[in-house]
This record gives C-alpha cells, structure tokens and sequence, in this order.
C-alpha cells in the first residue's frame, strides 16, 4: 500500500501538468513530440548524453576552459577590434547570439559562453570527481563567480559586457560591485532584478512538489512551453531553434540544472534584488521587448530611471528573447551604442519591430515642407499651356 501510494505521489503531478499542458494547448505537443528523439524524453524521462549535444550543436569554432570548479565551459571567441562578452540567460545557452556574433564579429572580437548548467557546458561537474555532473552545485554566486574569473582567465581588458534576463542581473552584479573598473558599456537585455508576477510555468516548475519532481522528469511540453514565454510570436519561431533550445534542456543533468534556474529565477522575481543600481555609473543600454511574456515590460523605464546614465530603446512586435527574434535590428542597435553612434531604433530608421524610413516619411508635414498638391484645375491648365 506505501508503495502505491508513493508510486501515485511521484506520478500524479506529472499527469496532471501533461493534462493541464495538453487541454491548453495541443499544437505546443505536437511541436514538442516532433523535436524530441525518443518516447522517453518526450515524457521527460531521459536525458541526451553529452556526446550527442556536443556533436550537434557545437561550433567549428568551439573552444573551452575549465572552471575553478572542474567544469568545462564552452564559449566562443571571434573577429578582432573592441572586445564584447555575450552572456545568455536561464534555461537558454550562447546559441541564442548567433546572429549577433555574425554581424558584431565584423568590428568586434566578440566572445560568447555557455554557463553552467545551460548550453554545450550542461551541468556542473563534481569538484572530487570532474567525470561525474553535480547540478546541485548551481548556484546564483556559482554562477556570477564563474563569469568573474572566466573573463579573468582569458585575460581580458576593457571591454562591453551584455546580459540577458538573469544575466543581465549577473551583469548588473558585475557593473556596480565586480569590476567596474574593466567595462567601456554595458547592455541590459530584458533584464531581471525588480519584484514581479511569476509566469505559471515557472509557478508549475517551483512550487513545493514540482521543484523536486522536475529534478528528475521534465516533459519536452514543459520545455517548449518555457521557449514560448521568450518569444513575442511564436509562429516565427524557427524550427531549428525550437529543436535546439528542447535539446539542450535535455543534455546529461540538464533536469536538475533547469530546475535549480527556475527556482533561482522565481527567487528573483519574489524578492527582487538587493543591487542599487545607483551604484553603476557605467554608459548602459536597456534593451526590452514589449510582448514580453517572462519579464515584466513595465520595468523597463524603471531600469532607465534607477541606473541614472542609461539610455532605453523598446520594440513593440518582440519578447523576452529578442536578440534572436529581432537579431536585425537589436544587433544593429547595439553596435550603434557602442560606437557612440545614433541608435537607429531611436532615431527611427531601423527594422523589424521599430520605425522604417516610410514609416518616418509619413510623419512629416510635406505640405508645410513641398506646398500644397496642385488641384485639379490647376493641373488642367499647366497642361494647357504646356499643349500651346
């Protein structure tokens, strides 16, 4: 009898959020079993071995290092000039910067990594036993140490760090008490840090329960379900990263690592952080989407007003995770702020979610700047004249 009731304990929950999961939204299961590689993990009752994630989705360019914790991170380090560091934010990895490294890597040595616990670099490794994982070590000081002494390790100078969701906190962190000392810029995607209402599939994740259940079953419904609160519109989500994002949340100890993400992010957004932005005196750009689904956009001039010497640039059609669904525009953005240039989302010339140049053409009062338009008759008698 204890056994059965332990079999419904542990088994219930995971019915119920597949139900739940399935009455709402039944294309979000198709999607999920079409990108998933077995029964199994569609349930979410495996994991993929590293070997597998590393084959698919590294780079030719790949590169990696170890940690002061015996895990070796993944990143990328591409193009020459000013140097820019790409931090991705929870339950995502560096993939996400793709297209921003393909157009920064131009002008810029650009340098993105995966932390622990997402990406390439998956779960962290035992300290005693580095061939075996320990996502229990994950943590947010874990996190914000490993970025610390990464850009140590590389020996890097002065250079532009960006930050999206939780990262941008890491980022935040890193402005006003890390090494402000080492930063020309800093930018702030969607960034996390204020108190906030908590999107219900974090809530399904953390709650009591839940949070220990995910550690060890995470259905691909659940995992696209996350992927979905990043974009703005989701039907312009490319398949391949709808595969990619769902795999790389499946890699060897990838479960328990998103678990203790999700619980560190609902942290955040019950409790907000004790950083006073005040303290960052460094030039930032805050960058939101305003279909955000994960953050809160409300906190965007928020963000603006308490770092003092920042500027804000919004896009109206994008979410949370806009550097890749306006990788466009967001990355042109970025450039511009960098060099000290016009941002042309602001200046309204930009694309893909801000103004366009007709757009602003529109807006002037061409008959104050040209003349009124001729009138009929007026055009009738100019073509009178032309005829004698």
């Amino acid at each position: 009898m204890k056994r059965l009731q332990a079999f419904l304990v542990s088994v219930l929950p995971v019915l119920v959020v597949i139900l739940t999961l399935t009455l709402s939204a039944c294309a979000n299961i198709k999607t999920a079993s079409k990108n998933s590689t077995s029964l199994f993990s569609f349930l979410g009752f495996s994991e993929l071995p590293d070997w597998y994630i590393r084959s698919k989705y590294s780079y030719p360019d790949s590169k990696w290092i170890k940690n002061d914790f015996n895990t070796m991170i993944h990143y990328r380090d591409v193009g020459e000039g000013p140097v820019v560091v790409l931090v991705h934010g929870e339950i995502s990895s560096m993939h996400i910067w793709d297209e921003w490294i393909n157009k920064m890597s131009q002008n810029f040595r650009v340098i993105a990594l995966d932390l622990p616990g997402s990406g390439l670099t998956s779960a962290p490794h035992c300290i005693s036993d580095p061939e075996e994982t320990c996502p229990e070590n994950l943590s947010s000081n874990y996190l914000s140490h490993t970025l610390e002494y990464f850009i140590e390790d590389l020996n890097i100078g002065k250079f532009t760090l960006v930050g999206h969701s939780y990262s941008g906190y890491l980022a935040a962190q890193y402005a006003a008490h890390q090494h402000p000392e080492k930063l020309d810029k800093v930018i702030l995607v969607t960034p996390m840090g204020f108190q906030q209402d908590i999107p219900w599939v974090v809530n399904y994740a953390t709650v009591p329960g839940m949070d220990v259940l995910n550690r060890h079953v995470q259905p691909a419904i659940f995992t696209n379900a996350i992927l979905e609160h990043f974009y703005g519109e989701t039907e312009k989500l490319k398949a391949s990263n709808r595969q990619r994002f769902i795999h790389l949340a499946q890699s060897e100890g990838a479960f328990h690592s998103n678990a203790i993400q999700l619980s560190m992010v609902r942290t955040l957004m019950e409790q907000g952080m004790l950083l006073d932005l005040r303290d960052i005196s460094i030039p930032t750009l805050v960058m939101w989407g305003e279909s955000d689904n994960w953050g809160d956009f409300a906190h965007a001039e928020r963000w603006k007003k308490e770092l003092g010497n920042a500027t804000l640039v919004t896009y109206p059609l994008y979410g949370h995770a806009l550097m890749e669904e306006g990788a466009e525009i967001t990355s042109a953005d970025a450039i511009a702020f960098i060099n000290d240039e016009p941002i042309p989302s602001i200046e309204g010339l930009g694309t893909g979610g801000s103004f366009s140049i007709e757009d602003a053409a529109s807006e002037l009062d061409q008959e104050s700047l040209f003349g009124a338009p001729a009138s009929e008759d007026a055009s009738e008698e100019v073509l009178l004249m032309d005829a004698e």
